[in-house]
């Protein structure tokens, strides 16, 4: 049970985020972009707070780690949401969440090039598998993107290229930080990041629907306070590799919840492809999980 815990952990952003993108889409009609990022993020540094305040938790930060702490904030949260909530708005959510697939391959390339680490067969099969399988599950063949503004493309790649970064980014952090006080401060300065950007929209500002506050609301307190902290711990227990992989399973999510809300059918080829993705997670994780220690 104890090793089934890191996965649960890791299951609840995977579907989180990729929800996330159809929320975006529908979000972005009431509320400019950067706004958007500036308000889930308020209200998850609002919430990570209150939870620190009732465990009693310190938040400390030693001076020689504020800057990767800074480095993981405007990599993953500033550089990573100016790219996607504009890119979004570009091209269709199912495109948008096929790149974000692409982040395991990025992820595998970095840390070859970083830290020489072997890719070997396993992970390069892996990584490519799990990226057919992700273009066969959002019909990367289909004309629904055709018309799509091509800086979309390009900003989500940016976004792509932002949470290798984040990751690496972060790993130093995992051995000296509760995950806790890692994430309330992510989510602290992330939003302050974000000041100069919201203001920049302020000609644009409409108060929202109630169903824009429910986006809003879902996005803050769902896809960024409780999944980036289960995020980050199932990436110190199960591994860069694994972690990164799991990004692939965003557009199962994404497809699946068209299905069931939009009444979308998944064809053959979307189901071989989901087979794909989920195949590839569980051989990367077989390979990275911890060997037993020799009696």
């Amino acid at each position: 049970m104890k090793q089934l815990l890191p996965y649960l952990a890791l299951s609840v952003p995977i579907l989180a985020w990729g929800l996330s993108f159809p929320s975006i889409k529908a979000a972005l009609t009431e509320i400019p972009p950067m706004t958007l990022a500036f308000g889930r993020f308020v209200l998850a540094a609002a919430l990570l707070l209150a939870v620190c305040k009732i465990k009693g938790q310190k938040m400390a930060i030693s001076r020689e780690h504020v800057w990767p702490l800074v480095l993981s904030v405007l990599s993953g949260i500033t550089l990573y949401f100016l790219c996607e909530n504009h890119g979004v708005k570009l091209i269709p959510a199912s495109a948008a969440s096929l790149i974000i697939a692409g982040i395991p391959i990025l992820t595998l390339l970095a840390d070859r090039m970083v830290f020489g680490r072997r890719l070997g067969a396993v992970g390069t099969a892996a990584a490519l598998a799990s990226f057919v399988g992700a273009a066969l599950l959002v019909g990367v063949l289909g004309t629904s993107g055709a018309s799509a503004n091509p800086w979309g493309y390009v900003l989500m790649f940016g976004a792509a290229v932002a949470w290798v970064l984040y990751l690496f980014a972060l790993k130093p952090l995992q051995r000296e930080y509760p995950n806790l006080v890692l994430t309330t401060w992510q989510m602290l300065l992330g939003a302050a990041s974000l000041v100069p950007f919201a203001a920049a929209e302020a000609g644009q500002w409409r108060w929202p629907s109630a169903v824009g506050w429910g986006h809003l609301v879902f996005q803050g307190l769902v896809c960024s306070a409780a999944s980036f902290l289960l995020y980050n711990h199932a990436l110190g227990k199960l591994g860069l590799r694994t972690a990164s992989l799991s990004i692939n399973l965003i557009p199962v999510v994404t497809v699946v919840a068209a299905y069931l809300f939009l009444g979308e059918l998944l064809a053959p080829w979307q189901w071989a492809g989901g087979a794909l993705v989920l195949a590839a997670v569980v051989a990367v994780s077989a390979v990275d999980a911890p060997k037993p220690a020799a009696p």
